[in-house]
């Protein structure tokens, strides 16, 4: 249990990583705009494997990963980015599918007044 722990704070510390150097605000939005527009469900591990292996092979993060050292030498490693990015697309996903639902939810309360006042 205590791994588990660990694991989670870790992962939490390099998404912060991400976000500070704004790869992971990006990966964020995309998956945001996946879960909105009703992109299939699987697009979120195709999107935490290619933002994964793509900041670990295109980017160089050396520059903000001073910040936490124990998240830095684990963000070395190709697969914790995986992920990494898997987490933070599956929350982006989550998060645009809650608004879409929300906003729609708003569109058809805002519209039935309007109907019945035509009605009549």
């Amino acid at each position: 249990m205590m791994k588990l722990i660990r694991l989670g704070g870790l992962v939490s510390q390099a998404i912060f990583l991400q976000f500070v150097h704004l790869v992971g605000l990006g990966a964020f939005l995309v998956s945001f705009a996946a879960g909105y527009f009703r992109a299939p469900s699987w697009s979120v591990i195709i999107l935490g494997i290619v933002f994964g292996v793509g900041v670990d092979k295109f980017v160089d993060v050396t520059d903000v990963t001073g910040l936490l050292d124990r998240a830095q030498k684990a963000s070395e490693r190709g697969g914790f980015l995986i992920i990494v990015y898997f987490v933070i697309a599956l929350v982006g996903y989550i998060v645009g599918a809650y608004a879409r639902y929300h906003h729609e939810k708003f569109k058809a309360k805002a519209a039935a007044p309007a109907q019945s006042i035509s009605k009549k």
